[in-house]
């Protein structure tokens, strides 16, 4: 009677205290839950500041998308590799936000960027000149603009002398005679850019007597160049494309008199129209190591000024790969290479005058290969070296043809 009276103590006792544990715990679930919706409701009404993405240093696209490289680099035009100065000069409202200091001895290039203005020194060099050293190049002066998305320059490279005696009146323009604009504008996640540029291929000679009777000569050798693009490369994930066309107008006569004389150049004055497509995208890809595969299709179109009645269509494929790597932990040193090939896929030239004939054809070219390799000294110094030439051109001559290349440049960033 006893062990049950006291079982049933001990049963009323357990009872009293659970209840109570169960109502301490319900009274603090209840209170976190009003804390939580307070909270809530604070976080609803609350300004949100901005926080800006990190975009972690490792990561696969930033770890060699985010480096700035020079001439040396992506001599094909991958549209999936990381930025060079070209493509800068390219699209100049890349320039915004980039503080650097770059030189390029080989190729006779200064560019200096304080983040929104930028300038840039380098040399025009004349595709046809003459024999004298003194009219193949004119040195450039660039001055420009870039703020994030949108961006100008203007480039000028001028070299003229006037020349009178009691015969003659000369007025000489050197080949490399150069002008040139570029505006670049970002939009829907895209960037879109127009250049034009001016330039003297030769020597010009404006030569008019000073004695009546006698002829005036002219010479014209220049072209007028006109080029739009679009890319989606700011917001590329994978694959990155830029589509465009260039209109190119080439003047090559002599005149005396206003009438077209011929010239023993060779050249020929004609106007054309270049449609093109280039892309690029990464195939293998880690944190160390990539390699890009970039194909691009052009196709030309060359209409021939009197005295010639001609025109001409070509269709170009260029395939090309490049391959990057890391070297050690801290990834100061990078390795790079790239192969590009030259696929004339069509060829067709049809002349009414002087001479009535046709041309058809197609030529597998030529291939291009490149090495070089990047040395960066913290985040403020890099160097960069480079080598190449374009293979099925002979045997044995490195350093004796034209497509013989070697790149050296530095670059101080801020």
């Amino acid at each position: 009677m006893n062990f049950k009276k006291m079982f049933g103590i001990a049963l009323a006792c357990f009872g009293v205290a659970f209840a109570q544990g169960t109502s301490q715990s319900m009274s603090e679930q209840e209170l976190q839950k009003q804390e939580e919706q307070a909270a809530a409701s604070e976080d609803l009404t609350a300004p949100v500041p901005f926080v800006a993405p990190e975009i972690p240093k490792d990561s696969k696209k930033s770890s060699f998308n985010r480096i700035l490289h020079g001439k040396s680099y992506n001599r094909n035009s991958n549209m999936a590799a990381a930025n060079n100065t070209d493509l800068l000069l390219s699209y100049p409202n890349l320039f915004a936000n980039r503080k650097f200091f770059y030189i390029e001895p080989t190729n006779k290039l200064g560019i200096l960027s304080l983040g929104s203005f930028f300038t840039a020194f380098d040399i025009s060099r004349a595709t046809h000149a003459l024999d004298d050293d003194s009219q193949k190049e004119v040195g450039r002066l660039t001055l420009g603009y870039a703020a994030p998305g949108f961006g100008f320059y203007f480039r000028a490279g001028l070299g003229s002398s006037w020349f009178e005696n009691d015969a003659v009146e000369r007025d000489t323009t050197y080949g490399g005679d150069d002008w040139a604009a570029a505006i670049a504008k970002s939009f829907l996640g895209m960037n879109v850019a127009a250049s034009a540029d001016w330039v003297t291929h030769k020597q010009k000679i404006h030569e008019e007597p000073s004695a009546k009777g006698s002829s005036e000569t002219k010479d014209r050798f220049d072209s007028l160049t006109l080029n739009l693009s679009l890319t989606n490369a700011p917001t590329a994930k994978n694959f990155t494309w830029v589509l465009g066309a260039r209109f190119i107008s080439f003047n090559s006569e002599t005149k005396e008199d206003d009438e077209v004389v011929k010239d023993d150049d060779g050249l020929d004055s004609f106007w054309g129209i270049d449609p093109y497509i280039r892309g690029g995208l990464a195939v293998l890809e880690n944190e160390n190591a990539r390699v890009l595969f970039g194909a691009a299709a052009i196709f030309s179109y060359r209409h021939y000024d009197e005295p010639k009645d001609a025109f001409s269509l070509v269709s170009i494929i260029q395939p090309s790969m490049l391959g990057e790597v890391f070297v050690g932990e801290s990834k100061n040193f990078m390795f790079y290479g790239e192969v590009g090939y030259d696929w004339v896929a069509f060829r067709y030239y049809n002349e009414k005058e002087p001479n009535d004939l046709s041309v058809l054809g197609y030529n597998m070219n030529t291939v291009n290969a490149s090495i070089g390799f990047r040395y960066q000294y913290k985040d403020f110094l890099a160097a960069e070296f480079g080598i190449g030439e374009k293979l099925f051109t002979g045997i044995g001559n490195f350093f004796t043809e034209d497509g013989t290349f070697v790149d050296f440049s530095a670059m101080i960033r801020f």
